[in-house]
This record gives C-alpha cells, structure tokens and sequence, in this order.
C-alpha cells in the first residue's frame, strides 16, 4: 500500500488530487466503518514510530510507546518507503519445497517487496524476506507481536471508541441532511461537488469505483488522506479525531453516591458509557452481564434524564455521556466542555490533519 506522505513537510506548490467520479448509484452504496482496521491502524501507527510522519496529537502515544521498546520493532521500519506502507499485518508464508529453512512469500508481502525493491536497496533483512527465509519471518512475526503488544493492544479499547463515534457522527449526518452532505462535511482533505470526491493527497490522477463500493473509514493514526483501490471495494481512510490516543482504563466501580441516586444498574451503565463513549446497548449488555431489553430499558431512562445521547444507525445504537452524565460519573471539575475532557491527554476540538496521504495496494 502507498504509505502516507506529509505533504506541508515535503512538498510545494498546490495540492494535488485524487478526483474519484461517482455515479448516483456510488453514491448509493457508500458506507461509513463502524470499527477500526487494527492491521491498517498498526501499520499507520509503525510509520509515526518510524519518525516520518510528525503528528503532535500522537506524540504522547509515541513517546510511551518507543520508551524501552523491544529492538525487534525496529526492524520493521525498513519496510517503509517514502512512498509505501508495508502490508506486513496481510503476510502470508507456508513452507516451500524449494529447500528447509524457507518459505513461500504470500501475496501481499511479495507484491510489498517488489516495491521495496523498485524504491530503494534491499537491506539485509529485507532481502532475507524477499528470498523466504524462514528465519526472516520468524523474526518479522516477533516485531509484529511486539509492536502489537507495545503500540496496539494497551490502547484497543480507546481506539475502538474513537472510531466508532467518527463513524456514527458521518453516518448521522448522512441520516439527517442526505449523503451528499456528509461527503462535503467528512473532512477538510476531502472535497465533493456533487460528481467529483476530490482526496486531498500526494497523487494527481482521476478515478472511477467501476461498480466497486465506496467505503470511508476514519482511522486513529491516520494524519491525512488516504486512498486504497482494491478488486472487491475501494476504501477512502481521513483522521477520525484530533484527540490524542490514551491506554484504556479498566472498568470502574460506580461511585457509591451515584449508585444511591440512580440504582446500582443505572449508574453502572452511566460509569461504562462514560469510559467508553459510543459504546452500544449490545457491547454494555455483555460488560454488565444484562440482558437485552434490560439495558434498552436503562439507556432509555438515563437519556430521558438528559444523562446521555444516543445515536441510531440502523438497529445499533452508540451511546454517549452528556455533560451532565460526565459531570454525575466523574465530578463536575474532570471535564469541561459539551463533548470533550480536556488535559494533556484528552480530545479538545476538531481535527486539522498534519497534512495529506495516500496508501493504495494491499491492507
């Protein structure tokens, strides 16, 4: 895939576009995603570690991250190109008869390793990877794990949730003034006039779906645009956030005080969805050991108390605290403002990207 590019930090001149021509029933099919690509957010999330891409909403992140990292994450950077993400998260390899102690390179690494090889020399383990060693992919799966474990899986909760309100907040939009708005209020890397998705990148060319759909997907450690054509849907990604990326916290008792005012249920939910915002009815369901209809039933109260919002998209429901239900969980003086916590590491306001990207290939 073609890796994200800062263009305010390498380039000059205008923008360029990737102008994508929709017919009406493109448009028709568009979809928002409602969860993250943990593989395509890991590779984002490796090039910002690799120290190409500079974002200050993540820098916190970064740093947490690259203190005392293992030194097999490392490794990993020499599959990135100024020009391509490594599509390492999609390798495949199964042992070939060619000979012991190697592999055959899977599709998406091989079709990776070509480019590599177009953009640069390949270093010692890349050619190792190019040849199937096996003990090349043993090394790869270990940085993958440990970058996994170190940058991925302390934060997956916060990711999930920041994702899921990017895409409701699109798919609302779309609900209340039509599809074509939300197009021209998604992003400000993305532009519509009715024919033209014009995708604030790195490229200049025109394309079509070609009957394919369109999907948007706002990624976490997304900084800019990006544009992923593949046979079976073509996926446009843009920042779903300018907050900042926390670790996830484990989940809280209610405060007693909030348990005699609401009923132990009650405030457990409001404490949950506080934690977790744009958690739905089925996810606090399965945390809470409730059924169905039950938290239906408490989420209908809550919002009816002014305590949260609810968001419908289809048969799922996102719920989200209000001020007020912030300020009953946590105490008035955690939080200020209708939406965001503020502080060192929390969201505060729309997002500006640092500036325009484009993967394409394999994700």
């Amino acid at each position: 895939m073609e890796a994200e590019v800062d263009t305010e930090q390498g380039f000059s001149g205008g923008p360029v576009l990737i102008r994508l021509r929709l017919t009406a029933s493109d448009i028709d099919r568009i979809t928002v995603a409602e969860k993250p690509d943990f593989g395509f957010e890991l590779a984002l999330g490796a090039d910002l570690l690799a120290g190409r891409i500079r974002s200050a909403r993540l820098s916190q992140w970064r740093r947490d991250v690259a203190r005392d990292w293992d030194t097999g994450i490392a490794k990993l950077f020499e599959l990135y190109t100024p020009d391509y993400l490594p599509a390492f998260f999609l390798h495949t390899a199964h042992r070939d008869d060619s000979g012991p102690g190697t592999t055959a390179v899977g599709p998406g690494a091989a079709s990776h390793l070509h480019d590599l090889a177009r953009a640069r020399a390949l270093t010692p383990f890349t050619r190792a990877l190019a040849d199937g060693q096996t003990s090349a992919y043993a090394a790869l799966d270990r940085g993958i794990t440990a970058l996994q474990t170190r940058a991925l899986d302390p934060y997956r909760r916060n990711v999930a949730s920041l994702v899921a309100t990017a895409g409701a907040q699109a798919r609302a939009h779309a609900a209340a003034f039509g599809t074509h708005a939300m197009l021209r209020a998604v992003h400000p890397k993305i532009s519509w006039d009715g024919s033209v998705l014009a995708l604030n990148t790195f490229h200049d060319c025109t394309q079509s779906l070609a009957g394919r759909p369109l999907v948007l997907r706002p990624a976490v450690f997304a900084t800019g645009i990006s544009y992923d054509p593949q046979p079976h849907a073509v996926t446009v990604t843009y920042p779903a956030t300018d907050a900042p990326v926390v670790r996830d916290r484990r989940p809280t008792t209610p405060d007693p005080a909030l348990s005699a005012l609401l009923g132990p249920t009650r405030a457990a939910i409001l404490t949950t969805i506080t934690c977790h915002p744009a958690t739905t009815t089925g996810q606090l369901a399965i945390a809470l050991g409730l059924s169905a209809a039950t938290t239906s039933r408490h989420t209908t109260v809550l919002r009816t108390a002014g305590l949260i919002t609810t968001i419908r998209n289809g048969q799922t429901v996102h719920h989200t605290p209000t001020r007020l239900g912030r300020d009953l969980a946590t105490g008035p003086n955690t939080y200020s403002g209708p939406h965001a916590p503020t502080g060192p590491n929390t969201p505060s306001g729309p997002h500006t990207p640092s500036g325009p990207h484009t993967p394409s290939g394999p994700n």
